[in-house]
């Protein structure tokens, strides 16, 4: 294997039809097979070549993670194009100038993604009209060769300022180092890869996308970074593992011992976790046991890197039972240098050297390394590139040192490094630790502050909790530093979060200048770096922000949803699932449309009733079940049917050759109308069908629903309120191979059939299956129907054609569509 194409052409032979890729951007989840991510790359690189891009040219791709983003990247691979990865969330004048730099003849954008910097200069692809396009691309095209010295993409370091730096890097780079990363750090074909950094950072390229293709691994991609859409990913998926940086490993430890404090919990979590170090790490899982639920049970490992890790989280998480492993790299690496293993680590190191490389100290204690995987150097920048190597070996610009046993240590950044007066060496990611530890410290940055006397101070930035008392922290903090470790200044950060980059590390360059520049003679709190500070986020914009991945300073209580937001339908029921979630607050559907603005949605917030998640059971698919249900049916209902009614059949033909899952769609004109339809279904789809009942009628008392779930492995489904639980289960039902009778009516009407409700359509079409219309007419009833004691009545059972209605058919026509091919048997 030496190249990328290599590398999906290897994986999609031998796990052909397994899970890559996985997605839910609707109810539906959608998944990509290693063979379809081949196929599906062939047609982008023919797209490529039908815009005219030849082996050599330059394509970015700016967009948020997604299966297209993969496909237009390996298209790019195929292609011989040069891919230039940019974050969705990097700045518009910077991306500018990566376009003057690059010369890009063509770029990959996502719906949320700005075209302000490239709208009158590069020819856009929406990954969002991908298929489409890919579709109608003249198949055959002419792929040129790629070999290991072929560049395969430019990639762009994070900055907001200056020219930009592109680091270049071949395919035999990419792929030495993924070969050398799963040899040390094993993935299995099972594992899910859950992919929460951007893939514009190559530690999550390499470790959270290219390492897991080339094991079989598939990959899982949330569709917000929001809180509860992330652990609801965990939990729906199984996720066995993640690659993450320390901050956002810190972010989760964080937000579950406040769920701890909040139940009054800390002293028995303090216990179980003196308890379980003493523990194997199957027990320690056991104990506990609720913490691994909510994040789905199976997590196996978190590969930690890009910044410090410290060794106290690092040792929390291993109580836990689930093992974070420290790895070091650099983007000019490919990027990775050194790794912990599963079954060897240290805590505190960032692990061994990897297979290949080689990693040496310098004088200075700078660490330096060389190998197949480093960059040839920087794009168009020699000087640049001049300056970062020494001798052929790369110079990190971070300070270690290796212990006998061959495990890196760092000590923190070069330019980071504070050296004091008397020639002293302060490394700020030890006091940031001790700080750290104190009670009331959300976070701390220590710099070197520049003195009237031409030295430096150590001077701390601390982000606070509310009552924190800043000069009693660093008293604290100072008493378990060395004399010359001891912080000389504060100051408390004023804003919500430090500056960070898109992996999370915050600019201490900027934080530096910030506080240089408001400076009044010490201590003190520092001024907001403008004028007028802006106006705290509120609970709906923060969510709003998140879902819809628009900076929370761009938004206000004017933002219209779907003109300022970029929401379309199902973005607003994420948006409202997201609101009912973390807010407890039900807003209606209906209530909320296209023009809504954040301030109205706020209002219809704050007035919102309180809402209790909706339970579905899971018994009723269990296979005793489903063997009690078929026998119970045949003895009794169906047999119970047959006496009171004559029932006709007609078009079961139009299911032949249709493989499931699919929706039924029925109206719904007598009492016993779903299991009239079970019987006229043939055995093999009555096997695997599930009607929606509705949950306050059929579900409200409750033998009434276990009844149900018993004879018609019946679900739940709100007809008025919130709906958004019941599309999700409906979505699950099909993901798991379970085709759906549906009732678009609402409601039971003997006496005619009734207008379709309006969310029928986005059923039809997000549910991406095909819908078999079906009929029931009673021509006679019986007691059953309010009609003659003795009277055998009549019922007529039409199966449609399956209707098919395109990706983005709008979803009134699909209504209207569905409900006249009904009327029409």
């Amino acid at each position: 294997m030496q190249t990328l194409v290599d590398l999906l052409s290897q994986s999609a032979e031998r796990y052909g039809d397994s899970t890559a890729l996985t997605i839910t951007p609707g109810f539906r989840q959608q998944r990509w097979s290693f063979q379809r991510l081949w196929d599906f790359s062939e047609g982008v690189a023919a797209l490529l070549a039908e815009r005219g891009l030849q082996k050599g040219d330059r394509a970015i791709i700016w967009s948020v993670n997604r299966p297209e983003w993969v496909a237009a990247f390996f298209g790019c691979m195929r292609a011989g194009v040069v891919a230039v990865p940019l974050d969705v969330r990097t700045a518009p004048d910077f991306v500018q100038r990566v376009v003057e730099f690059t010369e890009p003849k063509l770029a990959f954008l996502s719906r949320q993604t700005p075209d302000d910097p490239l709208r009158d200069s590069v020819p856009i692809v929406l990954l969002d009209d991908l298929e489409d396009l890919v579709e109608s691309a003249e198949a055959g095209a002419d792929l040129p060769n790629v070999g290991a010295d072929d560049l395969a993409e430019v990639m762009f370091t994070s900055g907001t300022t200056g020219d930009p730096k592109g680091v270049m890097l071949s395919h035999g780079n990419i792929v030495t180092n993924v070969q050398a990363a799963v040899e040390a750090v094993p993935i299995r074909p099972s594992d899910r890869l859950f992919s929460l950094l951007p893939l514009s950072h190559m530690l999550e390229q390499t470790g959270g996308l290219l390492a897991p293709l080339s094991g079989g691994a598939s990959v899982v991609y949330p569709v917000s970074r929001q809180p509860t859409v992330i652990f609801k990913t965990l939990r729906a998926n199984r996720v066995t593992n993640i690659v993450l940086v320390p901050q956002a490993l810190q972010l989760f430890m964080n937000g579950i011992e406040r769920e701890v404090s909040a139940q009054g919990k800390d002293g028995q979590w303090r216990l179980l976790h003196r308890v379980a170090s003493k523990l194997p790490m199957p027990t320690r899982r056991l104990l506990f046991r609720p913490v691994h639920q909510r994040m789905g049970g199976r997590i196996r490992f978190f590969m930690s890197g890009g910044a410090y890790l410290d060794p106290e989280l690092q040792v929390k998480w291993g109580n836990m039972g689930i093992r974070v492993m420290q790895g070091y790299g650099a983007t000019e690496a490919s990027p990775v240098i050194t790794t912990n293993s599963l079954d060897r680590q240290k805590p505190g190191s960032v692990g061994r050297v990897l297979e290949g490389q080689d990693v040496r100290i310098a004088e200075d204690g700078e660490v330096l390394t060389r190998g197949p995987n480093v960059t040839r150097g920087y794009w168009r920048n020699e000087a640049a590139t001049d300056a970062a190597f020494e001798d052929g070996w790369y110079r990190t610009g971070d300070l270690g040192f290796m212990d006998d046993d061959g495990f890196l240590f760092l000590k923190g950044r070069k330019k980071d490094l504070i050296v004091l007066s008397n020639g002293q060496n302060v490394y700020p990611e030890d006091i940031e630790t001790a700080l750290g530890k104190q009670p009331g410290v959300r976070e701390a940055v220590v710099l070197g502050m520049p003195s009237g006397d031409s030295s430096v101070e150590v001077h701390a930035a601390l982000l606070l909790e509310e009552e924190a008392d800043a000069d009693e922290i660093v008293r604290s903090a100072n008493a378990v530093l060395a004399d010359h470790q001891r912080i000389q200044g504060s100051t408390t950060w004023p804003e919500e979060d430090f500056p960070r980059t898109h992996t999370l590390k915050v600019k201490k360059q900027l934080v530096l200048d910030q506080l240089l520049q408001s400076r009044d003679g010490g201590r003190g709190e520092a001024a907001a770096p403008t004028a007028t500070k802006a106006a705290p986020v509120n609970d709906v914009h923060r969510i709003a922000a998140t879902i819809s991945e628009t900076p929370a300073d761009q938004i206000g209580d004017g933002s219209i949803l779907a003109d300022d937001l970029g929401l379309d339908s199902l973005g607003r029921v994420e948006l409202l699932s997201a609101i009912e979630s973390e807010l407890g607050a039900y807003v209606d559907d209906d209530r909320v449309g296209p023009e809504t603005t954040l301030g109205e949605l706020k209002a219809m917030v704050e007035e919102g009733a309180q809402v209790q998640p909706m339970k579905f059971p899971a018994w009723g698919r269990a296979w005793w079940c489903r063997l009690l249900r078929a026998g119970l049916q045949y003895a009794f209902i169906f047999t119970t049917l047959h006496i009171f009614y004559r029932v006709r059949v007609y078009g079961r033909e139009n299911l032949d050759g249709l493989r499931g899952p699919v929706l039924f769609a029925s109206n719904h004109n007598v009492k016993l109308d779903s299991p009239v339809t079970l019987m006229a279904l043939p055995a093999g789809w009555r096997w695997r069908v599930s009607p929606a009942a509705a949950a306050d009628d059929i579900f409200g008392p409750r033998l009434k629903g276990m009844a149900n779930v018993l004879l018609g492995n019946a679900f739940p489904f709100a007809r008025e309120g919130s709906i958004r639980a019941s599309l999700e289960q409906l979505g699950r039902l099909l993901d798991m191979g379970w085709s759906i009778l549906i009732y678009p009516e609402g409601g039971r009407y003997p006496e005619g059939m009734q207008s379709f409700k309006s969310g029928t359509g986005l059923i039809a079409v997000e549910s991406r299956t095909p819908v078999v219309p079906i009929h029931v007419r009673l021509h006679k009833p019986t007691i059953w129907d309010r009609g003659p004691l003795l009277s055998r009545g009549k019922i007529d059972v039409h199966f449609g054609e399956p209707v098919v209605f395109p990706r983005g058919a709008d979803y009134l026509e699909a209504t209207a569509r569905l409900e006249s091919a009904v009327r029409d048997l």
